[in-house]
């Protein structure tokens, strides 16, 4: 969870909607801002090159635990850019 969070401490807005986009399957914080949101971080397995996945109806990013900050930045990284989610803007 720590690299979590310095990963996305240093992304860039558009990268943070992304991120957002890819977790909730929306880019836009919700209703009454972002303390609103119950972002669910969960792990999928041990250290792997496996991508993170999202259940965007229950706001649900779950991973991998990377053993290493870059690891996770270049896979989470992977994920959010390569998402189409449902199509729907």
């Amino acid at each position: 969870v720590k690299h979590f969070w310095e990963v996305v401490g240093a992304y860039s807005t558009d990268e943070k909607r992304a991120l957002l986009a890819f977790a909730t399957g929306c880019d836009r914080a919700p209703v009454g801002g972002l303390g609103k949101l119950k972002l669910i971080l969960q792990k999928s397995g041990p250290d792997s090159m496996a991508l993170p996945h999202s259940h965007t109806c229950f706001n649900l990013l779950a991973m991998p635990a990377y053993t290493s900050r870059g690891k996770m930045r270049d896979r989470l990284g992977i994920a959010i850019h390569n998402a189409k989610g449902f199509g729907l803007q």
